[in-house]
């Protein structure tokens, strides 16, 4: 009622809306005992005359192996006449009707019991529409808080917030050891410590861009975001690249700092504007018609790239 009642959620599911029907079969302990019928032996004549127990296997000429099922001959689907065909043995040997010391009764069960960390769990499902996953699941949160929860009770989040927490772990390690790798490489290609920290200067610039775009939007920073954002960042030092390069360049034909710094800027803004313009471009279509899930990444990277450049 609490996830149904949330603005936004649609074809909310409960699987506990859909009770069975259980044939439910009561023992008299005090006649069984009478006549001495153990009652794990009630239990296993009924299962075997209903279920049925592999007694033996048979093995073919080719090597296959089958189960020979013993049972009562039923059919297909036992009925509650089966049950009167059932005898019980008693420790003396004496077979005594099932129905003498048992009744048969309906009673209202579970279609379905599943668990979770070897306790009963029931999973209530529900997509949204016209709002976000995080507001949605915040709503419901806030009413799950308020709500008195009778002992050994409690809830837990799952879904698509559960996949993106675990899916944001994987990525934050993916895009640390990213930095790390191109560190290595750009100390390498510039035989400097001090260069590579101008280069990765961009980066912050460019997830400030991002957050913004989101914000703008509207949108959450999802899991398509976080791709984006680690796609943004090898994109932004690239551009990086090109002016710290040829700088160096410059300043290896004794080139004032200044002087090689306003050179390299001057030559180098029409590719990084330009190469900046096509990758908007060809990010727009899937932006703009991506939906919810796409998109998010595509503003991730346009607003990184607008503000880095």
């Amino acid at each position: 009622q609490m996830v149904d009642e949330t603005p936004g959620t649609i074809n909310v599911v409960n699987p506990l809306e859909a009770a069975g029907t259980d044939l439910a079969l009561r023992i008299d302990r005090d006649k069984a005992h009478l006549l001495g019928v153990p009652l794990h032996e009630v239990d296993r004549t009924v299962r075997t005359a209903i279920a049925g127990v592999a007694a033996t296997t048979y093995r073919d000429s080719e090597g296959d192996d089958y189960d020979i099922v013993v049972r009562l001959p039923v059919g297909n689907d036992p009925s509650l006449s089966d049950l009167d065909r059932v005898y019980v043995s008693s420790v003396m040997g004496a077979q005594i009707p099932l129905r003498q010391i048992a009744d048969v009764a309906f009673e209202a069960g579970h279609s379905q019991i599943t668990h979770y960390n070897m306790q009963r769990l029931v999973t209530v499902k529900a997509d949204v529409s016209g709002r976000t996953v995080d507001d949605v699941t915040r709503d419901v949160v806030e009413r799950l808080e308020r709500y008195a929860w009778p002992p050994g009770y409690r809830y837990m989040i799952g879904g698509e917030l559960e996949s993106r927490e675990e899916s944001f772990g994987g990525m934050a390690q993916a895009v640390l050891i990213a930095l790390v790798s191109i560190y290595g490489v750009l100390v390498m290609q510039f035989r400097s410590f001090a260069q590579p920290l101008i280069v990765f200067s961009a980066i912050p610039l460019a997830i400030i861009g991002s957050i913004l775009a989101l914000l703008i939007t509207g949108y959450t920073f999802s899991f398509t975001a976080f791709v984006g954002l680690t796609s943004l960042v090898g994109i932004v030092i690239n551009n990086s690249i090109l002016l710290v390069d040829y700088a160096n360049g410059l300043r290896r034909e004794n080139r004032g700092l200044t002087a090689a710094l306003v050179e390299a800027g001057t030559t180098r803004f029409t590719p990084v504007v330009l190469t900046t313009t096509t990758t908007v471009g060809g990010l727009l279509p899937l932006t703009l018609q991506g939906g919810t899930m796409w998109a998010p990444m595509g503003w991730t990277i346009i607003g990184g790239l607008l503000t880095s450049t």
